[in-house]
């Protein structure tokens, strides 16, 4: 039900209160199935406010804490993309390249965005 109020809010782009809500989550319920979901919508809320360098810590936060999460392959392509905004662009383009070696399984969707980001950023 919390989880879902977040996102509800974050639709509604409503996005202190959804990370609020969010954070709450977390600190009420580290280890629940939704934690890496509320951890990488707070990134994300960082991202669409172009906090790119808070967005970073979030996403990493996500690879860190919950690597094996569905969200992780998500949270390594926006973690680039995220570097490559705050001027970064050697280690975004190392993160872009990373994320199919790293999850393989990930979507197309994901995997097929990871490589235009990085042709479009102009990595090697």
């Amino acid at each position: 039900a919390q989880y879902q109020a977040g996102m509800d809010l974050l639709a509604h782009a409503q996005y202190a209160p959804a990370r609020a809500t969010f954070e709450q989550l977390i600190q009420e319920n580290g280890s629940s199935e939704f934690a890496p979901q509320a951890q990488y919508w707070i990134a994300d809320i960082d991202f669409v406010q172009k906090d790119y360098r808070s967005a970073a810590r979030g996403y990493a936060e996500v690879l860190k804490s919950y690597p094996q999460s569905e969200r992780a392959p998500d949270a390594m392509l926006k973690l680039g993309l995220s570097l490559i905004a705050m001027g970064q662009t050697k280690e975004g383009c190392t993160t872009l390249g990373a994320v199919s070696s790293k999850y393989p399984d990930a979507s197309d969707t994901v995997l097929g965005r990871a490589q235009r980001e990085r042709t479009k950023a102009g990595c090697s």
